[in-house]
């Protein structure tokens, strides 16, 4: 069941990310929209594309005038997320969770409602979000960036770029343990899930224009809008690994800093404190060109620093551990043609 629907559905090759979209798209995206403003009651039974019949169970997500809606559904005693995607969409998805099928590491849907434009994913406990702030080993947190980086490594070998990497989409299936507060959890699966921005880009090739990924995870070269494609997973799954490991969101700055209009201002100077260097801003400056605006306003945020706030690159903080510092260092280089990639991160020594 867990890719016999996708079998019959034909592909297409990629899209667009992160809700660039024509005059045609965005009259379908009306008319879908319009169909599902209000989401499903509790006890609605919804019939998929294998001819499967599903409770709605629980909202999990109202979506808004979007009509993205996120439920918890049941069939047959077991239970399910089902998901409401992006109006006109459906296809894309089609390919994408088509190739990731057989992927142990990434969660991909197992049935569809292509009326609706809906896919239907296994249920998991958690999320590495919530799921790190429990009493874990360090070798159990390990283990567990490990498999989810083996799914990014098992993406970018079918050159695709999710652009949302961050805690709360690493899911974790668990068994809890026998006493509170007792290192006795077992982990019996890691998955990369969401894959709704996920995009093909093959090598020697970049992704430009849109603005994908959270404001605290996402890479430089993302918030300039500028040329990006796997190296920017790398980044941003360098920042799951320190909060993971250390209980650190290193990109954290004040509410009213993230929601400010010039949010950028705030995030994008903790970059060039802990990733750039003289060589690395040059480097990064000529990636993203000239004609960008953030050629200018990394300039700015350059000349911020000074003997009374010096910068605090990675290689001073002293939270994490020599191997993991050396690490996440190679990961988070500022230009993304710079770093490492996630197969040599897998096979960096601090994994083995």
């Amino acid at each position: 069941m867990r890719f016999s629907f996708l079998s019959r559905l034909s592909c297409f090759v990629t899209r667009k990310s992160c809700l660039q979209y024509g005059p045609t798209h965005r009259n379908m995206m009306s008319t879908l929209t319009k169909s599902r403003q209000v989401p499903l009651t509790q006890g609605t039974s919804v019939k998929s594309d294998l001819e499967q019949p599903y409770r709605i169970e629980e909202l999990l997500n109202h979506g808004g005038k979007s009509g993205l809606h996120v439920y918890r559904a049941s069939a047959q005693g077991k239970q399910y997320i089902m998901k409401n995607i992006i109006p006109g969409d459906f296809q894309h998805q089609v390919n994408i969770q088509k190739q990731l099928s057989l992927c142990l590491n990434i969660r991909t849907a197992v049935d569809s409602v292509r009326e609706t434009e809906v896919f239907l994913y296994p249920f998991l406990d958690g999320d590495l979000l919530r799921f790190s702030q429990r009493n874990l080993s360090k070798e159990t947190r390990k283990s567990i960036l490990r498999s989810a980086l083996q799914g990014l490594v098992e993406m970018h070998a079918k050159d695709m770029v999710h652009n949302d990497i961050k805690p709360n989409n690493i899911l974790i299936d668990y068994t809890e343990p026998a006493v509170e507060d007792q290192e006795t959890t077992l982990i019996k699966k890691v998955q990369i899930s969401d894959l709704e921005d996920t995009v093909i880009v093959p090598p020697g090739k970049w992704l430009r224009g849109p603005l994908c990924g959270n404001a605290i995870w996402r890479s430089a070269e993302s918030w300039a809008r500028s040329r990006l494609n796997q190296a920017s997973d790398v980044f941003s799954f360098a920042l799951v690994m320190v909060y993971v490991m250390a209980n650190e969101m290193v990109l954290r700055v004040p509410d009213e800093q993230l929601n400010a209009e010039d949010s950028w201002r705030h995030v994008l100077r903790l970059h060039l404190s802990y990733f750039a260097d003289i060589e690395g801003v040059e480097r990064f400056l000529e990636h993203i060109g000239e004609q960008n605006p953030f050629f200018e306003r990394i300039l700015e945020l350059i000349n911020t620093f000074g003997p009374e706030n010096p910068r605090q690159p990675v290689k001073h903080w002293d939270f994490l551990e020599p191997e993991l510092k050396d690490l996440v260092a190679k990961m988070t280089y500022l230009d993304p043609r710079g770093r490492i990639t996630s197969k040599e991160a897998l096979e960096h020594p601090w994994f083995r």
